[in-house]
């Protein structure tokens, strides 16, 4: 099968938080890629106590839930990588090891869509930059878009060029954005930018997904009690098309 769209996730919420419009699309997939489950001798880690878990694997297992939940309400295929997360993790991982696994994935697509990297989580820059090498090695390809990463994206809120409205007086988020994406290692000559603004429809459909990602929302500064964030978060999504010779 060959899939519209496959969007590679770091973690289980990351791709429905920030690309929910190209996993909405027919024949779209997710790939997880640092799904996999916390060692034994982990109790709790900090963001596991930040998010009051009772133990590192009792809260592994609730995400699992969460995103089976959540990519249901997108209708989306769905698959888990058993790399561990950062907060998981003793050890560097085996670049080399991570890009012959994600090759397989990119032949079976027409778009590749990967993380950004914005807000500087040392596993959304690790997949960035082992979809990319993997890119770069393998033969010609298809369309490839980087997304960028909500909620830390909207640290500032929304850039004018998404919104049509300037700037406030004293802050330049396009400006901010595209210092990200430099600090990223992208050139800002080889990206054309893409806004999505969610239809009606879209923004309940994703609502309703990132909804599941209980566990996680409070410590992400995103719930419904925050009437005006929560709402502005479903506005948009932003990325980037890359041009080939970029990569």
């Amino acid at each position: 099968m060959t899939f519209s769209a496959t969007i590679f996730s770091a973690h289980l919420d990351d791709a429905v938080l920030s690309a929910a419009a190209q996993l909405s699309r027919p024949r779209a997939r997710v790939v997880t890629v640092f799904a996999g489950p916390p060692p034994a001798s982990i109790d709790r880690t900090r963001w596991d106590k930040i998010t009051r878990a009772s133990s590192s694997a009792e809260r592994y297992a609730e995400r699992l839930a969460e995103d089976e939940r959540a990519v249901a309400a997108l209708g989306c295929a769905s698959v888990r990588l058993p790399e561990p997360e950062d907060q998981y993790r003793d050890g560097e991982l085996d670049q080399r090891e991570l890009i012959a696994k994600l090759r397989p994935y990119l032949a079976e697509s027409a778009e590749i869509w990967l993380p950004a990297g914005i807000g500087d989580h040392p596993d959304h820059a690790l997949l960035r930059d082992a979809v990319l090498a993997a890119l770069r090695e393998g033969p010609a390809a298809p369309a490839v878009f980087v997304y960028a990463d909500l909620p830390y994206a909207l640290r500032f809120g929304w850039p004018s060029r998404a919104t049509g409205v300037d700037n406030p007086p004293y802050l330049d988020v396009d400006f901010w954005i595209n210092e990200e994406l430099v600090a990223c290692g992208f050139d800002r000559s080889q990206l054309t930018e893409r806004v999505f603004e969610l239809t009606e429809d879209l923004k309940r459909a994703k609502e309703r997904a990132v909804l599941c990602y209980r566990s996680q929302l409070p410590a992400l500064v995103l719930t419904p009690d925050d009437t005006r964030r929560w709402q502005s978060f479903f506005r948009y999504e932003l990325a980037w098309e890359l041009a080939v010779s970029g990569q």
